[in-house]
Protein backbone atom coordinates (compact mmCIF):
# COMPACT_ATOMS: atom_id res chain seq x y z
CA UNK A 1 0.00 0.00 0.00
CA UNK A 2 1.30 3.45 -0.91
CA UNK A 3 1.41 6.21 1.67
CA UNK A 4 0.42 9.58 0.26
CA UNK A 5 2.03 12.44 2.20
CA UNK A 6 -0.37 14.88 3.87
CA UNK A 7 0.61 17.62 1.44
CA UNK A 8 -0.48 15.52 -1.52
CA UNK A 9 -3.81 14.77 0.16
CA UNK A 10 -4.48 18.46 0.80
CA UNK A 11 -3.48 19.30 -2.76
CA UNK A 12 -5.79 16.61 -4.15
CA UNK A 13 -8.69 17.79 -1.98
CA UNK A 14 -8.23 21.39 -3.13
CA UNK A 15 -8.02 20.23 -6.71
CA UNK A 16 -11.18 18.10 -6.51
CA UNK A 17 -13.15 20.94 -4.92
CA UNK A 18 -12.00 23.34 -7.63
CA UNK A 19 -12.85 20.85 -10.37
CA UNK A 20 -16.58 21.18 -9.72
CA UNK A 21 -19.12 18.48 -10.56
CA UNK A 22 -17.81 15.08 -11.44
CA UNK A 23 -17.36 14.56 -15.13
CA UNK A 24 -15.29 12.60 -17.55
CA UNK A 25 -11.73 13.75 -16.96
CA UNK A 26 -8.39 12.18 -17.54
CA UNK A 27 -6.48 11.96 -14.26
CA UNK A 28 -2.76 11.59 -13.62
CA UNK A 29 -1.83 11.07 -9.96
CA UNK A 30 1.75 10.37 -8.90
CA UNK A 31 3.33 9.83 -5.49
CA UNK A 32 7.12 9.64 -5.43
CA UNK A 33 9.17 8.77 -2.36
CA UNK A 34 12.94 9.05 -2.78
CA UNK A 35 15.51 8.28 -0.10
CA UNK A 36 18.99 9.17 -1.29
CA UNK A 37 17.93 8.70 -4.89
CA UNK A 38 18.56 10.59 -8.11
CA UNK A 39 16.79 13.84 -9.02
CA UNK A 40 13.05 13.53 -9.67
CA UNK A 41 11.67 14.83 -12.97
CA UNK A 42 7.93 14.54 -13.54
CA UNK A 43 5.85 15.75 -16.50
CA UNK A 44 2.05 15.53 -16.38
CA UNK A 45 -0.32 16.48 -19.20
CA UNK A 46 -3.79 15.28 -18.16
CA UNK A 47 -6.89 17.35 -17.40
CA UNK A 48 -6.41 16.66 -13.67
CA UNK A 49 -2.79 16.39 -12.45
CA UNK A 50 -1.75 15.66 -8.85
CA UNK A 51 1.79 14.99 -7.64
CA UNK A 52 3.25 14.32 -4.21
CA UNK A 53 7.05 14.20 -3.93
CA UNK A 54 8.79 13.29 -0.66
CA UNK A 55 12.60 13.29 -0.66
CA UNK A 56 15.24 12.55 1.98
CA UNK A 57 18.96 12.60 1.24
CA UNK A 58 22.16 14.59 1.04
CA UNK A 59 21.19 16.48 -2.10
CA UNK A 60 17.55 16.51 -3.24
CA UNK A 61 16.21 17.88 -6.51
CA UNK A 62 12.66 17.80 -7.87
CA UNK A 63 11.24 19.24 -11.10
CA UNK A 64 7.50 18.97 -11.73
CA UNK A 65 5.78 20.28 -14.87
CA UNK A 66 1.99 20.14 -15.14
CA UNK A 67 -0.22 21.16 -18.07
CA UNK A 68 -3.91 20.56 -17.49
CA UNK A 69 -7.14 22.16 -16.38
CA UNK A 70 -6.45 21.45 -12.68
CA UNK A 71 -2.94 20.98 -11.26
CA UNK A 72 -1.72 20.28 -7.73
CA UNK A 73 1.79 19.56 -6.45
CA UNK A 74 3.26 19.05 -3.01
CA UNK A 75 7.04 18.71 -2.55
CA UNK A 76 8.71 17.95 0.80
CA UNK A 77 12.51 17.81 0.91
CA UNK A 78 14.83 16.95 3.81
CA UNK A 79 18.46 17.06 2.74
CA UNK A 80 21.67 19.04 2.86
CA UNK A 81 21.04 20.86 -0.43
CA UNK A 82 17.43 21.07 -1.63
CA UNK A 83 16.13 22.28 -4.97
CA UNK A 84 12.53 22.31 -6.23
CA UNK A 85 11.05 23.66 -9.44
CA UNK A 86 7.31 23.56 -10.22
CA UNK A 87 5.75 24.80 -13.45
CA UNK A 88 1.96 24.73 -13.82
CA UNK A 89 -0.33 25.87 -16.64
CA UNK A 90 -4.07 25.44 -16.21
CA UNK A 91 -7.24 27.03 -14.88
CA UNK A 92 -6.58 26.05 -11.24
CA UNK A 93 -3.05 25.61 -9.90
CA UNK A 94 -1.96 24.67 -6.37
CA UNK A 95 1.69 24.24 -5.31
CA UNK A 96 3.36 23.68 -1.95
CA UNK A 97 7.10 23.34 -1.29
CA UNK A 98 8.54 22.49 2.14
CA UNK A 99 12.32 22.30 2.52
CA UNK A 100 14.77 21.88 5.39
CA UNK A 101 18.54 21.39 5.33
CA UNK A 102 21.71 23.43 4.77
CA UNK A 103 20.38 25.29 1.72
CA UNK A 104 17.02 25.49 -0.02
CA UNK A 105 16.10 26.84 -3.43
CA UNK A 106 12.64 26.82 -4.96
CA UNK A 107 10.89 28.16 -8.04
CA UNK A 108 7.12 28.06 -8.54
CA UNK A 109 5.70 29.33 -11.83
CA UNK A 110 1.93 29.31 -12.36
CA UNK A 111 -0.20 30.42 -15.30
CA UNK A 112 -3.92 30.21 -14.65
CA UNK A 113 -7.14 31.81 -13.44
CA UNK A 114 -6.69 30.66 -9.83
CA UNK A 115 -3.12 30.22 -8.54
CA UNK A 116 -2.03 29.27 -5.04
CA UNK A 117 1.67 28.89 -4.21
CA UNK A 118 3.25 28.35 -0.80
CA UNK A 119 6.90 27.90 0.09
CA UNK A 120 8.20 27.05 3.58
CA UNK A 121 11.99 26.90 3.97
CA UNK A 122 13.93 26.14 7.14
CA UNK A 123 17.57 26.16 6.08
CA UNK A 124 20.69 28.24 6.72
CA UNK A 125 20.41 29.70 3.19
CA UNK A 126 16.95 30.11 1.61
CA UNK A 127 16.00 31.32 -1.85
CA UNK A 128 12.50 31.21 -3.32
CA UNK A 129 10.66 32.69 -6.28
CA UNK A 130 6.95 32.51 -7.04
CA UNK A 131 5.63 33.83 -10.37
CA UNK A 132 1.87 33.84 -10.88
CA UNK A 133 0.16 35.05 -14.05
CA UNK A 134 -3.52 35.14 -14.97
CA UNK A 135 -4.98 34.79 -18.44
Amino acid sequence: MRYIPGVACVALLALCCAAGPAGAQSVDMKTIVSIGGPPVVLNQNSQLNAAGVFMIGGSTSATVTQNGTNNATGVLQFGGTNSASIGQAGMNNFAFVGQTGQSATSLVSQLGAMNTGTVAQFSAVNTSTIVQTGP
